[in-house]
């Protein structure tokens, strides 16, 4: 595999683990339904729950990372109830990583050899990023801080989320040492957002920007077709080869 996928692939998954977020003490999602009513009152646990709800189904994700000039655009579909996932990143070298139920395949510089780099999910390191970023339910990313919201109307959220708050929410200690070092280039602990969910709670839309010593960092991440079939599969058997011992050791 391409030295250079590593990083590129670790930095993806990041920006979606940083990003995602559990209802955390706001208690579970309720189910969905068609109706507006849905959304809970306290606009706090509505967008802490808003991840939950959009991924009661399949839906696909669309994220744009802007720093200094630079820009990293992820698309990804999502089938929760499986764990079967596609991701394709530019950062700008591309990445397309798809996930089935027992295995994880990363494209790979097709002059190296093969062009599907396979992993078994069961030799993943647990607590490395690949091995929690299949798993969009159990993450405790920004949302999981979120401490104010107020509602500015049509669904539109704007409020508040403490990055603190975030690392404390996390359902693991190897989630909560990942935001750790994500967060430890903030200048600050408070990050403001602005977030948007349709009528039945699911989050369609949030954006959020890290102040940092290098910059700002805008993160935005957009949700949709929720419900609709996925075609999820894996490559052909021909085109794949087995991952070495050295690139277990990375993810």
């Amino acid at each position: 595999m391409r030295r250079s996928l590593v990083p590129a692939l670790a930095l993806g998954l990041a920006a979606l683990l940083t990003a995602c977020g559990t209802a955390d003490d706001a208690g579970p999602a309720p189910a969905a339904s068609a109706s507006a009513s849905t959304v809970v009152a306290d606009p706090v646990a509505a967008v802490r729950q808003g991840f939950d709800r959009s991924l009661e189904r399949t839906a696909k994700l669309d994220v744009l990372i802007t720093a200094a000039g630079q820009t990293i655009t992820m698309t990804s579909a999502v089938e929760p109830d499986t764990g079967r996932m596609t991701l394709h990143m530019k950062t700008p070298d591309p990445v397309t990583v798809v996930v089935t139920e027992d295995a994880v395949y990363i494209r790979q510089d097709e002059s190296a050899g093969k062009p599907w780099l396979k992993l078994d999910r069961d030799r993943l390191r647990p607590d490395g990023q690949l091995a929690q970023g299949l798993d969009f339910r159990a993450q405790a990313g920004i949302l999981g801080g979120v401490v104010s919201a107020e509602r500015t109307g049509d669904g539109r959220y704007t409020g508040v989320a403490d990055s603190e708050k975030a690392i404390a929410a996390a359902s693991s200690e190897s989630q909560r040492a990942m935001l750790r070092r994500t967060f430890k280039v903030l200048k600050q602990k408070s990050v403001p957002f602005e977030a948007t969910l349709d009528a039945e709670g699911r989050l369609t839309q949030l954006t959020y920007t890290f102040d940092t010593a290098a910059g700002a960092i805008r993160n935005e991440l957009k949700l949709h077709s929720f419900g609709e079939p996925l075609a999820i599969s894996a490559p052909q058997a021909s085109e794949t080869e087995d991952a070495t011992a050295d690139v277990y050791q990375v993810f």
